[in-house]
């Protein structure tokens, strides 16, 4: 059975663990809040150093506080084509993002659901593959489980093994339902050892993408995403499903454009920042984490229009 109450702002985490505020506040307080000081040696990423042949995907995680219409049409004004939501979200939620997300000329990025471990692998599927028939003529993306490289996402040690089980037998009921698009579950961080684990164990005889979730300065993180992108076949795109710091920690359009940049050098096909509007993001109330693109009133912020200026000038 899927624990349907299990959604990323609502993470259910064992007390020896961070919770997911916390574990922002940690990358994002501590590693990122360089970027308005020294930059404590981060390189600068600069995109004219690259030749980009692939253009790269804007998107951002939404919630159920959030107003689908006016969230769907300010990213749509913003430039972006992915939006993220989890698919354990109530179906009236989700039939108006899908809704106004086919209006917008923009793709919905599923996010499949915690299980209890041990797994019952067919039952989840069978589960994620109902959800897809529901919006099967919208195409949805999927990323499989958030984060199965962390304990208390995955609700146990880690186990690439296993999750490979649930991946494949996700993929073989998605594919059965008309999914063409189904990525790995985002690892914290850029985590190389899981990734080439997956490469090495044929996680990619199943899934058509690799994600990832990157929270540190970006000069930092692009030795680590190369090192990625060469683990994996020929075709399979490296993917970043979370990405975003807090405006307490630092200048976000200083992050957004050397994210993009990074992008953009490498080729990488998605960036999905992790929140869209300021307060909903977090583990209890208030959600009062400053990660979003624009204001709690829907404001758009200066990395709002940072991004919207970038995607709107890139060649």
């Amino acid at each position: 059975m899927l624990d349907s109450d299990r959604i990323p702002r609502h993470r259910r985490n064992p007390p020896s663990l961070p919770t997911r505020g916390g574990a922002l506040k940690l990358l994002a307080g501590a590693a990122l809040s360089t970027l308005t000081s020294c930059n404590d040696g981060a390189p600068t990423v600069r995109y004219q150093s690259g030749a980009a042949k692939l253009p790269t995907a804007l998107g951002s995680q939404i919630y159920p506080s959030d107003d689908v219409a006016r969230s769907l049409g300010l990213l749509a004004a913003m430039g972006a084509t992915y939006v993220r939501a989890s698919a354990t979200l109530p179906l009236a939620f989700l039939d108006a993002l899908f809704g106004a997300a086919t209006q917008q000329g923009i793709r919905v990025v599923l996010l499949s659901a915690y299980a209890a471990q041990p797994v019952d692998s067919a039952a989840y599927a069978a589960a994620v593959a109902q959800v897809h028939v529901r919006y099967a003529a919208a195409n949805p993306i999927w990323e499989v489980w958030n984060e199965p490289d962390l304990a208390q996402y995955w609700n146990g040690p880690p186990d690439v093994l296993v999750y490979l089980e649930v991946l494949a037998a996700t993929a073989k009921a998605l594919r059965a339902a008309g999914a063409t698009d189904i990525w790995t579950g985002g690892t914290s961080g850029v985590d190389l050892n899981w990734i080439y684990n997956l490469v090495a164990r044929g996680a990619f005889q199943s899934a058509t993408g690799c994600a990832v979730h990157s929270y540190k300065p970006p000069g930092f993180a692009r030795t680590e995403y190369i090192q990625a992108a060469s683990f994996l076949p020929a075709g399979i795109g490296l993917h970043t499903t979370e990405t975003c710091i807090a405006s307490s920690a630092g200048s976000q359009s200083d992050f957004f454009d050397q994210m993009w940049y990074l992008h953009r050098e490498l080729n990488l096909p998605t960036l999905l920042w992790c929140e869209f509007r300021d307060g909903t993001a977090g583990d209890t109330p208030p959600f009062n984490e400053a990660y979003g693109l624009v204001g709690p009133d829907y404001s758009p912020k200066s990395v709002y229009f940072a991004a919207q200026s970038l995607v709107r000038t890139d060649d």
